[in-house]
């Protein structure tokens, strides 16, 4: 604004000086010289740029007055604000200060519930430990009567040994004459093998132990395939108790082969049927199984038949199942490549507990059909019948 009026001043002037003819040099902010003006105008002029002055300063401290009025307001709203901040903390404070108080308070009556728990816990323990002195020495007299009771008994227990020990030797001689009278009864009357003559049927054998099926000239059947009706893929237990049906497909089992061949010589007969309808035989005049410890190794004698000597590599060989490895072969178990139990060497020219197949060929060419190699091509056929018998060879 000051401005603004003093460039019209000046205008206003130099047209006047104009007017009047009068010279003039120059104007320099805003002042004119003596000589370019008479002495009035001069006067006029320095009072009205003095004063255009005094109202410039006083519009500037206006202008800094309003500033600085709106810092107080500023700074009186920050100091309101902070006000009610601290207020606001100091209500939080009392609060604290409250909780505090309380808490303190139901600390202290936990403390003294403590204690009180304390004495009280310090009082039964001592109760207690009164108590168990007491019990221990209850016990400790008691042990001591127990001691001596004990002590009797020792005595009167070596006593009663000394007459166990006369009872056993009786026990003894009475077992040994039992067994001599047993074995003159078995010796008349035996009952561990088939009839030699009667009709053929099942039997009970070793008085009664087990049935087995007998022909009408005392050869006992121990083992029988011609339907495929009895899987003979089977674990060691199975093959040492036996498995199937004695009126279908059986397996007698090892241990009782054992029993019946250990007491008396046996002979073995085979009985053998291609699916084409031929059937033939091998006999071995002798045939003994081991004890399980030594594996139920095979014992034969001398091979007659018509079907030729396939058993003879399996002779003095130990019994093999898919969980017991007895065999020859290093790189795998020959029963579970075959997939039946027997008296493998490096694996079989004969097998009779193979797998069966109905229509008389294996699949693929594979080794695990019922095998006699001496009398048909045992990687491609399989025999359809198969019956393995027993007879004491005194009767």
């Amino acid at each position: 604004m000051k401005s603004y009026f003093t460039f019209f001043l000046s205008f206003w002037l130099l047209n006047e000086l104009s007017a009047t003819g009068a010279p003039f040099t120059e104007i320099d902010s805003g002042q004119l010289t003596e000589n370019q003006c008479n002495g009035d105008c001069f006067s006029v002029l320095k009072s009205v740029l003095y004063r255009n002055a005094q109202l410039e300063e006083l519009a500037k401290k206006n202008e800094d007055l309003q500033n600085l009025k709106n810092q107080v307001e500023w700074k009186k709203e920050l100091i309101d604000a902070q006000t009610r901040e601290i207020d606001f903390q100091r209500d939080v404070i009392k609060t604290l200060t409250g909780n505090i108080q309380s808490l303190q308070g139901e600390i202290k009556n936990r403390d003294s519930q403590i204690s009180g728990q304390i004495e009280q816990l310090k009082k039964n323990n001592d109760d207690k430990v009164k108590s168990l002195t007491e019990t221990l020495k209850d016990l400790e007299s008691r042990l001591e009567i127990m001691g001596s009771q004990i002590n009797n008994q020792t005595e009167l227990i070596k006593a009663k040994n000394g007459e166990v020990v006369n009872l056993t030797l009786n026990n003894k001689l009475c077992t040994e004459s039992m067994s001599k009278i047993t074995d003159d009864l078995l010796k008349c009357n035996r009952q561990d093998s088939c009839p030699s003559e009667g009709p053929r049927d099942i039997y009970k054998i070793h008085t009664g132990t087990f049935e087995a099926p007998c022909s009408s000239d005392g050869w006992l059947t121990i083992q029988k395939r011609f339907d495929g009706s009895e899987n003979f893929d089977r674990p060691w237990k199975d093959y040492k108790e036996g498995f199937g049906n004695i009126r279908r497909e059986f397996f007698i089992g090892l241990e009782k082969l054992h029993v019946m061949t250990r007491e008396r010589p046996h002979e073995l007969y085979i009985k053998l049927g291609k699916v084409i309808g031929s059937t033939g035989y091998a006999h071995y005049d002798e045939f003994k199984i081991g004890s399980e410890l030594e594996s139920y190794v095979l014992s034969i004698g001398t091979y007659n038949g018509t079907v030729g000597d396939s058993l003879d590599v399996n002779r003095n060989q130990k019994f093999t199942t898919l969980d017991r490895d007895n065999d020859k072969r290093d790189n795998f178990n020959c029963a579970t490549y075959e997939k039946g139990g027997w008296w493998y060497k490096s694996c079989a020219y004969s097998q009779l507990n193979g797998k069966f197949y109905k229509e008389g060929r294996t699949k693929d060419n594979q080794l695990n059909g019922i095998t006699w190699g001496t009398w048909h091509d045992y990687w491609t056929h399989s025999l359809t019948f198969v019956e393995m018998m027993i007879r004491p060879k005194t009767l």
